[in-house]
């Protein structure tokens, strides 16, 4: 990864909501919420005693909803999954109105070959190009995306990509097809890129490598 997550931190865009201006990412969980043994207390009636968690996944973060009455948001979206954190994202709690922002200073411009996800435009990014995938091939991706590194079984891919429609034992055939086109789609992408992102661990399932 390009980034130092130690490096990391929340700014607050609102000090009189956010009693700290400015917290660290050190641990392996920030607790987000109204309730004064949360790491970052956030001052304000829509705000849950523990609204959201800030969870290190290998050297990034993830933004995780902890069951909040009235949401978790990144960019104006509401989350219905944990959100891997960019530099500058900007976090709302109980509405769209931003009070946090994620800061990475030692964040760098994108390689090529670096896959992104635009939280705003709700696409994907190889290096400097955006990957042509239909709603369904961005689900599959997000999902795998959004746990980059650890194993995700077939099962689960399938369930990211269906939903409630899913019955376990039928995905197969259809699976299969939804990652190879978006294997494919990628490599269209960036035709240059030497490695496949996403890899096959037989019998368990796949992992997205965002390392090297």
């Amino acid at each position: 990864m390009t980034s130092n997550a130690l490096s990391a931190r929340l700014l607050a865009l609102d000090s009189d909501i956010v009693t700290t201006r400015s917290y660290v990412l050190r641990g392996e969980s920030c607790a987000l919420g109204r309730a004064p043994t949360c790491d970052l207390v956030v001052q304000h009636p829509l705000v849950s005693r523990l609204h959201a968690r800030v969870e290190r996944n290998g050297t990034h973060f993830l933004l995780v909803d902890a069951g909040s009455v009235n949401g978790t948001f990144v960019n104006g979206r509401r989350l219905s999954a944990p959100h891997l954190l960019r530099h500058d994202d900007e976090i709302g709690l109980g509405s769209a109105r931003p009070l946090l922002r994620f800061d990475d200073p030692e964040a760098t411009e994108v390689a090529a070959g670096h896959l992104r996800y635009d939280d705003r435009q709700m696409r994907f990014l190889l290096g400097d190009r955006v990957v042509d995938l239909t709603p369904m091939q961005v689900r599959l991706l997000r999902f795998l995306y959004e746990h980059a590194g650890e194993v995700c079984s077939r099962e689960s891919c399938a369930q990211a990509i269906w939903g409630a429609d899913y019955r376990s034992g039928d995905e197969a055939a259809p699976l299969d097809q939804q990652l190879a086109e978006v294997r494919r789609r990628l490599r269209a992408a960036d035709p240059q890129a030497a490695r496949d992102l996403i890899v096959n661990r037989r019998g368990l399932g796949y992992v997205l490598n965002l390392e090297g």
